[in-house]
């Protein structure tokens, strides 16, 4: 399964034949096979006779070679590394006439065969060369010429293919059916796009074969690569256009397949890409239109009932449909000059999303960077599907960025979502634990507060409870407030506190000595404690 072994990269079988079809040509067929079996679909593209002692030395590559022994007679070190030395110049095969010039084959060149992959082959001692060489290149003669009849055969249904117009994904079923091949196509983080399933067995190579695509994608070397798992031939093709990569396409298929239907495939991944290309931005179309629609909803007070009612029969939502809202808070950790990174992430994001629903309703907005979804909880796609598919896909972007999930209360009207809008964006503002779902509903006081976020009395009230603090941190520049923050973040427990904070547990005492001064509040008592708490998640929640 090596994806840089011999042959990896060659998918183009129409100008040479393999080991095994050599062997079953008539003239060969009193040959045996003694060693080297793994390597019988080598691609042999010419056929050699070596009598020479540096006659392998003067190999190109992908030979089929002939021997009578002559080259090493009386030479056993020669002998014993014939099959490894044709290795490294990529014969395909070696055969020797039996009992010519050599009586017993070295267990050497066995081994050697064995562990390069290079099939050992005993031919008789009446082996005639002439009759062999005349009948190898008859048989590549013909193996061209089919292939070019079958392949104009192909390539008219082609054609035809590409004059129907086809979608992408009725593309890749097309494909799939005219060379009986199965096709999986994957978006540039390795999530399914599309795919067409022939073969049975797909499903005990797929996730072996998913981790080889990330291999060859980390290798930017090559646009193709083929390798071998489990028995089956996988081709696994980059798809980009314009320079700009789209994702990635595999087809596998268990029986070697003749190269007129991999030429059909790479032709038609060539069209694949422009119909990919042009289809990319089609669900961010489907995601503008429903951001319209949701702050429509956001920001209108007194819209209609006949505009709700259109919408829930638009997708199918009764009076018993329950709605939800989640924020989706993504972690970039980009610097201020990667912003256009941080904007692309959430495009793709939501292409993602209308991805997911795929035909089912949702509404989707945009705010401080974070993203807000609603949708139906009937609907086929549920929470935890949501939430699965969204992680996969920023793990697979990049696994040091965090993604945050909050979410609101559910409501049984889509008129409601200006107030699963709030509370999700409340619940998002002190969710601090990656990949975790944070429920409005598990939220403390703050969800009391929030309504007081833009009282003049709340900035007030935030002033005089940590403004001696802030106004201490910035001309001393020290870490007050984040001192406080964490000491109720991890219960008042000292040593704790201490250890997050990385300092003495004596300058955490000096710290709540000294906010305890500037703020005139005592942190052991009761009321001293309640009052800079509520400061404190005031603070945070206006500074949000």
């Amino acid at each position: 399964m090596d994806i840089n072994s011999k042959n990896s990269n060659k998918l183009d079988l129409k100008n040479s034949l393999l080991v095994r079809e050599v062997l079953s040509i008539p003239a060969f067929e009193s040959g045996r096979v003694i060693a080297g079996k793994n390597g019988l679909d080598n691609e042999c593209r010419n056929i050699t006779i070596i009598e020479t002692p540096d006659g392998i030395e003067w190999l190109e590559g992908d030979e089929f070679l002939l021997s009578a022994g002559y080259a090493f007679k009386d030479k056993k070190d020669e002998l014993d590394n014939a099959v490894y030395r044709a290795y490294k110049k990529g014969a395909a095969a070696l055969a020797i006439k039996e009992k010519r010039y050599i009586d017993v084959i070295p267990q050497k060149m066995i081994d050697q065969s064995n562990e390069y992959n290079i099939p050992l082959i005993v031919l008789p001692c009446n082996f005639i060369y002439t009759k062999a060489l005349s009948s190898f290149y008859n048989s590549l003669l013909y193996k061209k010429n089919k292939h070019i009849y079958e392949s104009k055969k192909m390539h008219d249904r082609l054609l035809r293919l590409m004059l129907e117009d086809k979608n992408a994904e009725d593309t890749i079923k097309a494909l799939s059916e005219l060379t009986g091949l199965s096709i999986i196509i994957l978006d540039s983080v390795f999530n399914l796009v599309y795919k067409n399933i022939v073969e049975k067995l797909f499903d005990t190579v797929n996730d072996m074969v998913k981790s080889k695509v990330k291999e060859f994608a980390a290798n930017k070397m090559h646009d193709h690569a083929k390798i071998k798992c489990y028995g089956y031939d996988v081709y696994i093709y980059r798809l980009s256009y314009n320079n700009k990569l789209l994702g990635y396409m595999y087809v596998i298929n268990r029986l070697s397949k003749n190269s007129i239907y991999m030429d059909v495939i790479e032709n038609g991944k060539r069209m694949l890409e422009l119909k990919l290309a042009k289809e990319k931005n089609k669900p961010l179309n489907i995601v503008n239109v429903n951001m319209m629609i949701t702050n429509m909803i956001l920001n209108s007070r007194n819209l209609p009932d006949k505009f709700y009612s259109n919408i829930k029969n638009d997708y199918g939502w009764n009076d018993k449909s329950r709605f939800i809202g989640i924020c989706i808070n993504v972690n970039r950790g980009l610097k201020n000059d990667s912003k256009i990174l941080g904007n692309q992430l959430n495009e793709e994001i939501c292409n993602l999303i209308a991805r997911i629903f795929n035909g089912h309703g949702f509404f989707i907005t945009e705010e401080n960077s974070r993203i807000i979804l609603f949708f139906c909880l009937e609907d086929v796609v549920s929470l935890d599907y949501v939430v699965k598919k969204i992680n996969n896909y920023i793990n697979n972007y990049n696994n040091s960025m965090r993604v945050f999930f909050s979410v609101s209360r559910s409501y049984d009207d889509i008129v409601d979502i200006p107030k699963m809008y709030n509370e999700c964006y409340i619940a998002s503002l002190f969710n601090t634990k990656k990949n975790i779902v944070l429920y409005y509903d598990s939220l403390d006081t703050i969800k009391l507060l929030y309504p007081l976020k833009e009282n003049m009395q709340t900035f007030e009230y935030c002033s005089k409870t940590l403004g001696g603090i802030k106004e201490y941190d910035s001309k001393n520049k020290s870490e007050l407030l984040r001192t406080l923050e964490c000491f109720f973040k991890y219960n008042m427990k000292k040593k704790l506190v201490a250890n997050k904070l990385h300092i003495h547990p004596e300058t955490l005492r000096y710290r709540l000595n000294k906010i305890e001064d500037l703020t005139g509040y005592s942190l052991h008592s009761s009321e001293g404690i309640f009052a800079l708490q509520i400061g404190i998640k005031l603070y945070r929640m206006i500074k949000d």
